[in-house]
Protein backbone atom coordinates (compact mmCIF):
# COMPACT_ATOMS: atom_id res chain seq x y z
CA UNK A 1 0.00 0.00 0.00
CA UNK A 2 1.31 3.43 -0.94
CA UNK A 3 -0.07 5.86 1.61
CA UNK A 4 0.47 9.58 2.06
CA UNK A 5 1.92 9.96 5.53
CA UNK A 6 0.06 13.11 6.53
CA UNK A 7 -3.38 12.23 5.15
CA UNK A 8 -6.32 11.28 7.31
CA UNK A 9 -6.44 7.47 7.18
CA UNK A 10 -9.57 5.44 7.88
CA UNK A 11 -9.06 2.01 9.43
CA UNK A 12 -11.49 -0.87 9.90
CA UNK A 13 -10.09 -3.10 12.63
CA UNK A 14 -11.55 -6.54 13.30
CA UNK A 15 -10.45 -7.65 16.73
CA UNK A 16 -10.55 -11.01 18.44
CA UNK A 17 -8.47 -12.11 21.44
CA UNK A 18 -6.16 -14.15 19.21
CA UNK A 19 -5.70 -11.79 16.25
CA UNK A 20 -6.62 -8.75 14.20
CA UNK A 21 -7.38 -7.85 10.61
CA UNK A 22 -7.22 -4.31 9.20
CA UNK A 23 -8.65 -2.59 6.15
CA UNK A 24 -7.14 0.83 5.44
CA UNK A 25 -8.00 3.75 3.18
CA UNK A 26 -6.74 7.26 2.54
CA UNK A 27 -6.97 9.61 -0.41
CA UNK A 28 -3.84 8.22 -2.05
CA UNK A 29 -5.63 4.89 -2.62
CA UNK A 30 -8.22 3.95 -5.23
CA UNK A 31 -10.09 1.70 -2.80
CA UNK A 32 -9.67 0.24 0.70
CA UNK A 33 -6.96 -2.38 1.08
CA UNK A 34 -6.91 -5.22 3.62
CA UNK A 35 -3.98 -6.37 5.74
CA UNK A 36 -4.29 -9.85 7.16
CA UNK A 37 -6.85 -11.47 4.87
CA UNK A 38 -4.15 -13.35 2.98
CA UNK A 39 -1.83 -13.94 5.92
CA UNK A 40 0.20 -17.12 5.36
CA UNK A 41 0.27 -18.01 9.06
CA UNK A 42 -3.47 -17.84 9.66
CA UNK A 43 -6.31 -19.74 8.01
CA UNK A 44 -8.99 -17.26 9.09
CA UNK A 45 -7.52 -14.11 7.62
CA UNK A 46 -6.35 -12.73 10.98
CA UNK A 47 -2.87 -11.54 11.95
CA UNK A 48 -2.02 -13.52 15.11
CA UNK A 49 -1.35 -11.54 18.28
CA UNK A 50 1.85 -12.16 20.25
CA UNK A 51 1.25 -14.36 23.27
CA UNK A 52 1.68 -11.55 25.79
CA UNK A 53 -0.88 -9.42 23.92
CA UNK A 54 -3.29 -12.38 23.99
CA UNK A 55 -2.77 -12.65 27.75
CA UNK A 56 -3.58 -8.95 28.13
CA UNK A 57 -6.67 -9.25 25.94
CA UNK A 58 -7.95 -12.20 27.95
CA UNK A 59 -7.40 -10.36 31.23
CA UNK A 60 -4.74 -12.78 32.42
CA UNK A 61 -2.29 -9.87 32.80
CA UNK A 62 -3.03 -6.20 33.44
CA UNK A 63 -2.37 -3.30 31.12
CA UNK A 64 -2.21 -2.94 27.35
CA UNK A 65 1.53 -2.46 26.78
CA UNK A 66 2.05 -5.57 24.64
CA UNK A 67 -1.11 -4.92 22.61
CA UNK A 68 -0.06 -1.28 22.07
CA UNK A 69 3.42 -2.37 20.98
CA UNK A 70 1.93 -4.85 18.51
CA UNK A 71 -0.44 -2.25 17.04
CA UNK A 72 2.35 0.31 16.80
CA UNK A 73 4.49 -2.18 14.88
CA UNK A 74 1.66 -2.96 12.46
CA UNK A 75 0.70 0.66 11.79
CA UNK A 76 4.32 1.83 11.52
CA UNK A 77 4.98 -0.86 8.91
CA UNK A 78 1.89 0.11 6.90
CA UNK A 79 2.09 3.90 7.21
CA UNK A 80 5.88 4.33 7.37
CA UNK A 81 5.45 6.68 10.34
CA UNK A 82 4.85 6.46 14.08
CA UNK A 83 2.59 9.54 14.12
CA UNK A 84 -0.90 8.06 14.40
CA UNK A 85 -2.82 11.27 15.10
CA UNK A 86 -4.38 11.13 11.62
CA UNK A 87 -5.93 7.69 12.13
CA UNK A 88 -9.72 7.25 12.35
CA UNK A 89 -10.33 3.70 13.58
CA UNK A 90 -13.58 1.72 13.63
CA UNK A 91 -13.19 -1.42 15.76
CA UNK A 92 -15.66 -4.15 14.81
CA UNK A 93 -16.51 -7.00 17.17
CA UNK A 94 -19.06 -9.85 17.38
CA UNK A 95 -22.47 -9.01 18.81
CA UNK A 96 -22.01 -11.56 21.61
CA UNK A 97 -18.52 -10.42 22.51
CA UNK A 98 -16.63 -10.90 25.73
CA UNK A 99 -14.79 -8.13 27.53
CA UNK A 100 -11.60 -8.54 25.48
CA UNK A 101 -12.45 -5.68 23.10
CA UNK A 102 -12.43 -3.28 26.06
CA UNK A 103 -8.63 -3.41 25.99
CA UNK A 104 -8.52 -2.08 22.42
CA UNK A 105 -9.41 1.60 23.07
CA UNK A 106 -6.73 1.82 25.76
CA UNK A 107 -4.17 0.18 23.48
CA UNK A 108 -5.01 2.63 20.67
CA UNK A 109 -4.81 5.60 23.04
CA UNK A 110 -1.40 4.29 24.06
CA UNK A 111 -0.03 4.74 20.55
CA UNK A 112 -1.39 8.26 20.12
CA UNK A 113 -4.84 7.79 18.54
CA UNK A 114 -7.29 10.32 19.99
CA UNK A 115 -10.29 8.97 21.90
CA UNK A 116 -12.70 10.92 19.69
CA UNK A 117 -11.25 9.11 16.67
CA UNK A 118 -11.88 5.58 18.04
CA UNK A 119 -15.28 4.07 17.17
CA UNK A 120 -16.99 0.75 17.80
CA UNK A 121 -19.62 -1.31 15.99
CA UNK A 122 -20.66 -4.95 15.77
CA UNK A 123 -20.16 -7.27 12.81
CA UNK A 124 -23.70 -6.85 11.50
CA UNK A 125 -23.30 -3.07 11.40
CA UNK A 126 -20.11 -3.63 9.40
CA UNK A 127 -22.08 -5.94 7.08
CA UNK A 128 -24.55 -3.09 6.48
CA UNK A 129 -21.79 -0.54 5.79
CA UNK A 130 -20.08 -2.96 3.41
CA UNK A 131 -23.25 -3.80 1.52
CA UNK A 132 -24.49 -0.27 0.83
CA UNK A 133 -21.06 0.84 -0.35
CA UNK A 134 -21.10 -1.67 -3.21
CA UNK A 135 -22.72 -1.09 -6.58
CA UNK A 136 -26.39 -0.32 -6.07
CA UNK A 137 -27.57 -3.29 -8.11
CA UNK A 138 -26.05 -5.52 -5.41
CA UNK A 139 -28.38 -4.15 -2.73
CA UNK A 140 -31.53 -3.23 -4.67
CA UNK A 141 -32.95 -6.46 -3.25
CA UNK A 142 -32.34 -8.17 0.10
CA UNK A 143 -28.73 -9.15 0.87
CA UNK A 144 -27.80 -12.38 2.67
CA UNK A 145 -24.76 -13.06 4.83
CA UNK A 146 -23.68 -16.64 5.56
CA UNK A 147 -21.28 -17.20 8.45
CA UNK A 148 -19.76 -20.43 9.69
CA UNK A 149 -18.58 -20.36 13.29
CA UNK A 150 -18.02 -23.11 15.83
CA UNK A 151 -19.53 -25.81 13.63
CA UNK A 152 -22.68 -23.80 12.88
CA UNK A 153 -24.00 -22.16 9.73
CA UNK A 154 -25.70 -18.84 10.52
CA UNK A 155 -27.68 -16.80 8.01
CA UNK A 156 -28.54 -13.10 8.20
CA UNK A 157 -30.52 -10.93 5.80
CA UNK A 158 -30.23 -7.18 5.25
CA UNK A 159 -33.53 -5.69 4.12
CA UNK A 160 -34.31 -2.04 3.32
CA UNK A 161 -37.83 -0.67 3.67
CA UNK A 162 -37.99 2.03 1.00
CA UNK A 163 -41.64 2.86 1.71
CA UNK A 164 -40.52 4.91 4.71
CA UNK A 165 -38.82 8.30 4.68
CA UNK A 166 -35.98 7.99 5.27
CA UNK A 167 -35.66 4.37 4.17
CA UNK A 168 -35.04 2.00 7.10
CA UNK A 169 -32.52 -0.86 7.02
CA UNK A 170 -32.53 -3.91 9.31
CA UNK A 171 -30.27 -6.95 9.58
CA UNK A 172 -31.92 -10.02 11.09
CA UNK A 173 -30.75 -13.54 11.79
CA UNK A 174 -33.10 -15.86 9.91
CA UNK A 175 -31.59 -19.37 10.10
CA UNK A 176 -28.92 -21.51 11.75
CA UNK A 177 -27.87 -25.15 11.36
CA UNK A 178 -25.18 -27.19 13.07
CA UNK A 179 -22.77 -29.01 10.76
CA UNK A 180 -20.02 -30.60 12.80
CA UNK A 181 -18.35 -33.97 13.21
CA UNK A 182 -20.83 -34.99 15.91
CA UNK A 183 -23.44 -35.35 13.12
CA UNK A 184 -21.26 -37.51 10.90
CA UNK A 185 -22.31 -40.76 12.62
CA UNK A 186 -19.92 -43.14 10.86
CA UNK A 187 -20.48 -41.81 7.33
CA UNK A 188 -17.55 -42.11 4.95
CA UNK A 189 -16.23 -39.00 3.19
CA UNK A 190 -18.56 -39.22 0.19
CA UNK A 191 -21.60 -39.84 2.39
CA UNK A 192 -20.63 -37.01 4.73
CA UNK A 193 -20.25 -34.64 1.77
CA UNK A 194 -23.75 -35.54 0.59
CA UNK A 195 -25.14 -34.97 4.09
CA UNK A 196 -23.41 -31.59 4.38
CA UNK A 197 -24.83 -30.64 0.99
CA UNK A 198 -28.31 -31.63 2.16
CA UNK A 199 -27.98 -29.64 5.39
CA UNK A 200 -26.63 -26.62 3.51
CA UNK A 201 -29.46 -26.81 0.96
CA UNK A 202 -32.13 -26.92 3.67
CA UNK A 203 -30.40 -24.07 5.48
CA UNK A 204 -30.42 -21.94 2.31
CA UNK A 205 -34.11 -22.58 1.78
CA UNK A 206 -34.82 -21.14 5.24
CA UNK A 207 -32.57 -18.12 4.57
CA UNK A 208 -34.29 -17.32 1.28
CA UNK A 209 -37.84 -18.27 2.33
CA UNK A 210 -40.33 -15.44 1.58
CA UNK A 211 -37.45 -13.08 0.84
CA UNK A 212 -36.17 -11.51 -2.35
CA UNK A 213 -32.42 -12.08 -1.93
CA UNK A 214 -30.38 -10.86 -4.88
CA UNK A 215 -26.86 -11.01 -3.39
CA UNK A 216 -25.23 -13.41 -0.95
CA UNK A 217 -21.88 -13.14 0.88
CA UNK A 218 -20.19 -16.27 2.25
CA UNK A 219 -17.66 -15.61 5.02
CA UNK A 220 -15.91 -18.94 5.41
CA UNK A 221 -13.85 -21.46 3.50
CA UNK A 222 -16.27 -24.07 4.88
CA UNK A 223 -18.67 -23.37 2.01
CA UNK A 224 -17.00 -25.30 -0.78
CA UNK A 225 -18.47 -26.21 -4.16
CA UNK A 226 -16.48 -29.47 -4.15
CA UNK A 227 -19.14 -30.95 -1.85
CA UNK A 228 -21.95 -28.34 -1.92
CA UNK A 229 -22.92 -29.08 -5.53
CA UNK A 230 -26.71 -28.93 -5.24
CA UNK A 231 -26.52 -26.09 -2.68
CA UNK A 232 -24.32 -23.88 -4.87
CA UNK A 233 -26.61 -24.40 -7.85
CA UNK A 234 -29.54 -23.22 -5.74
CA UNK A 235 -27.53 -20.41 -4.17
CA UNK A 236 -26.46 -18.96 -7.50
CA UNK A 237 -29.80 -19.32 -9.30
CA UNK A 238 -30.79 -15.73 -10.15
CA UNK A 239 -28.51 -14.52 -7.34
CA UNK A 240 -24.97 -13.19 -7.17
CA UNK A 241 -22.68 -14.84 -4.62
CA UNK A 242 -19.27 -13.76 -3.28
CA UNK A 243 -16.88 -15.48 -0.89
CA UNK A 244 -14.14 -13.88 1.19
CA UNK A 245 -12.62 -13.13 4.60
CA UNK A 246 -12.52 -9.35 4.90
CA UNK A 247 -16.14 -8.17 4.65
CA UNK A 248 -16.26 -7.02 8.28
CA UNK A 249 -13.07 -4.95 8.17
CA UNK A 250 -14.02 -3.40 4.84
CA UNK A 251 -17.42 -2.50 6.26
CA UNK A 252 -15.76 -1.05 9.36
CA UNK A 253 -13.39 0.92 7.13
CA UNK A 254 -16.33 2.42 5.22
CA UNK A 255 -17.85 3.39 8.59
CA UNK A 256 -14.58 5.07 9.62
CA UNK A 257 -14.52 6.86 6.26
CA UNK A 258 -18.06 8.11 6.91
CA UNK A 259 -17.02 9.43 10.35
CA UNK A 260 -14.05 11.18 8.72
CA UNK A 261 -16.34 12.69 6.05
CA UNK A 262 -14.47 10.81 3.33
CA UNK A 263 -17.71 9.42 1.92
CA UNK A 264 -21.43 10.18 2.06
CA UNK A 265 -23.74 7.32 3.01
CA UNK A 266 -27.07 6.77 1.23
CA UNK A 267 -30.08 8.41 2.96
CA UNK A 268 -30.98 5.28 4.95
CA UNK A 269 -31.63 4.94 8.68
CA UNK A 270 -29.88 1.78 9.85
CA UNK A 271 -31.45 0.28 12.96
CA UNK A 272 -28.66 -2.03 14.06
CA UNK A 273 -28.20 -3.28 17.60
CA UNK A 274 -25.46 -0.68 18.18
CA UNK A 275 -27.88 2.15 17.50
CA UNK A 276 -29.49 4.37 20.15
CA UNK A 277 -33.24 4.19 19.63
CA UNK A 278 -34.18 7.05 21.97
CA UNK A 279 -34.16 10.81 21.45
CA UNK A 280 -32.98 12.42 24.68
CA UNK A 281 -33.40 16.07 25.60
CA UNK A 282 -34.53 18.55 28.26
CA UNK A 283 -36.28 21.87 28.60
CA UNK A 284 -33.95 24.81 29.20
CA UNK A 285 -34.53 28.52 29.59
CA UNK A 286 -32.78 30.40 26.78
CA UNK A 287 -33.12 34.20 26.69
CA UNK A 288 -36.06 34.00 29.05
CA UNK A 289 -37.96 31.39 27.04
CA UNK A 290 -38.39 27.70 27.81
CA UNK A 291 -37.17 25.66 24.84
CA UNK A 292 -36.62 21.95 24.32
CA UNK A 293 -32.93 21.25 23.85
CA UNK A 294 -31.81 18.03 22.18
CA UNK A 295 -28.99 16.22 23.97
CA UNK A 296 -28.66 12.96 22.02
CA UNK A 297 -30.50 12.03 18.82
CA UNK A 298 -31.74 8.54 18.04
CA UNK A 299 -29.95 6.78 15.19
CA UNK A 300 -26.37 7.34 16.44
CA UNK A 301 -24.00 4.59 17.54
CA UNK A 302 -24.18 4.21 21.34
CA UNK A 303 -20.39 4.33 21.63
CA UNK A 304 -20.47 7.85 20.18
CA UNK A 305 -23.61 9.06 22.00
CA UNK A 306 -22.15 11.64 24.40
CA UNK A 307 -23.26 15.14 25.39
CA UNK A 308 -21.66 17.69 27.72
CA UNK A 309 -22.63 21.23 28.68
CA UNK A 310 -22.60 23.72 31.54
CA UNK A 311 -25.77 25.36 32.84
CA UNK A 312 -26.97 27.80 35.49
CA UNK A 313 -30.08 26.50 37.29
CA UNK A 314 -32.89 28.87 38.23
CA UNK A 315 -34.47 27.64 41.50
CA UNK A 316 -34.32 24.01 40.29
CA UNK A 317 -33.18 21.28 42.64
CA UNK A 318 -33.62 18.59 39.99
CA UNK A 319 -32.89 17.94 36.32
CA UNK A 320 -35.56 16.40 34.11
CA UNK A 321 -34.47 14.56 30.97
CA UNK A 322 -37.10 13.43 28.49
CA UNK A 323 -36.71 10.37 26.28
CA UNK A 324 -38.81 9.77 23.19
CA UNK A 325 -38.61 6.42 21.34
CA UNK A 326 -37.49 6.52 17.73
CA UNK A 327 -40.44 4.31 16.85
CA UNK A 328 -43.80 4.06 18.61
CA UNK A 329 -44.08 5.14 22.23
CA UNK A 330 -44.79 8.06 24.54
CA UNK A 331 -42.19 10.47 25.96
CA UNK A 332 -40.88 9.51 29.41
CA UNK A 333 -39.46 11.90 32.02
CA UNK A 334 -36.34 10.88 33.96
CA UNK A 335 -35.53 12.92 37.07
CA UNK A 336 -32.08 13.44 38.59
CA UNK A 337 -32.54 14.96 42.05
CA UNK A 338 -29.79 17.35 43.12
CA UNK A 339 -30.01 16.49 46.81
CA UNK A 340 -28.15 18.70 49.28
CA UNK A 341 -27.31 21.32 46.67
CA UNK A 342 -25.42 24.18 48.40
CA UNK A 343 -27.64 27.15 49.34
CA UNK A 344 -26.71 30.10 47.16
CA UNK A 345 -28.51 33.10 45.66
CA UNK A 346 -30.56 32.45 42.52
CA UNK A 347 -28.44 31.86 39.41
CA UNK A 348 -25.23 31.72 41.41
CA UNK A 349 -24.43 28.08 40.67
CA UNK A 350 -22.91 26.48 37.61
CA UNK A 351 -23.51 22.82 36.88
CA UNK A 352 -21.59 20.54 34.52
CA UNK A 353 -23.86 18.02 32.82
CA UNK A 354 -22.60 14.90 31.08
CA UNK A 355 -24.83 12.32 29.39
CA UNK A 356 -23.37 9.26 27.71
CA UNK A 357 -24.55 5.80 26.72
CA UNK A 358 -22.83 2.74 28.17
CA UNK A 359 -24.79 0.36 25.91
CA UNK A 360 -27.52 0.78 23.29
CA UNK A 361 -30.12 0.48 26.07
CA UNK A 362 -28.59 2.33 28.98
CA UNK A 363 -27.21 5.82 29.54
CA UNK A 364 -25.48 7.48 32.47
CA UNK A 365 -26.28 11.04 33.57
CA UNK A 366 -23.67 12.87 35.64
CA UNK A 367 -23.98 16.35 37.15
CA UNK A 368 -21.31 18.23 39.11
CA UNK A 369 -21.43 21.45 41.12
CA UNK A 370 -18.83 23.85 39.69
CA UNK A 371 -19.54 26.70 42.09
CA UNK A 372 -19.66 30.20 40.64
CA UNK A 373 -16.27 31.66 39.84
CA UNK A 374 -14.41 33.18 42.79
CA UNK A 375 -17.67 34.09 44.54
CA UNK A 376 -18.63 30.50 45.40
CA UNK A 377 -16.22 27.62 45.37
CA UNK A 378 -17.29 24.24 44.09
CA UNK A 379 -18.69 22.02 46.81
CA UNK A 380 -17.37 18.96 44.99
CA UNK A 381 -20.83 17.43 45.00
CA UNK A 382 -21.71 15.07 42.16
CA UNK A 383 -25.01 13.45 41.27
CA UNK A 384 -25.49 10.47 38.98
CA UNK A 385 -28.31 8.41 37.58
CA UNK A 386 -28.42 5.41 35.26
CA UNK A 387 -31.35 5.37 32.83
CA UNK A 388 -32.38 2.08 31.24
CA UNK A 389 -34.53 1.69 28.14
CA UNK A 390 -36.41 -1.47 27.23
Amino acid sequence: MALKRNDVTAVGLQYAPAGIQMTIYNNSMREPGTVGADSDDSDNGMIPLPQEAVREAEGITEGTEALSAFLKEQFTHILDTDDFSMLRIMVTIPENHDSAWEKMPGALLGIGVERKHIYLQDYLSSFYFYSVNQKKDLWNQDVALLEFEGGEMIGYVLSIDRTKSPAVALVQQCASTRVDESLREGRNSAEWDREKDRLFFEFLKRVFERRSVGTCYLLSDFYDKSWAKRSFQYLCYHRRAFQGKNLYTRGACYAAMERAKMLVMPPILFLGKDIVKQNLGMYMRVRGKSVFYSLISAGVNWYEAHFECEMVPDHEDMLTLISTPLEEGEPVAHILRLDHMPKRPDRATRLALSVYFVSPYQCRVECEDLGFGEMYRSSGKKWTRMISFS
